[in-house]
């Protein structure tokens, strides 16, 4: 947060599907516990990342992060 004065929602992002059950496998990414930012500096890809592991499902999912 650049100004904690003024926060602004920059984006949200769901991936599951709010029709399928989330005990079926198709529920999708459940449970988000573990967040983990990787700089760009030491990102394999030279972009921001953030790794999110889901405790419920077991998955693990990395997002982009784009920086305006």
């Amino acid at each position: 947060v650049s100004n904690p004065e003024s926060p602004s929602l920059a984006g949200y992002h769901n991936d599951r599907p709010i029709d399928t059950p989330a005990d079926s496998d198709a529920g999708g990414d459940l449970g988000p516990e573990g967040l983990a930012f990787i700089h760009a500096d030491v990102s394999p890809t030279g972009e921001p990342l953030l790794v999110v592991a889901h405790e419920i499902s077991g998955t693990t999912v990395v997002y982009r992060v784009h920086v305006n």
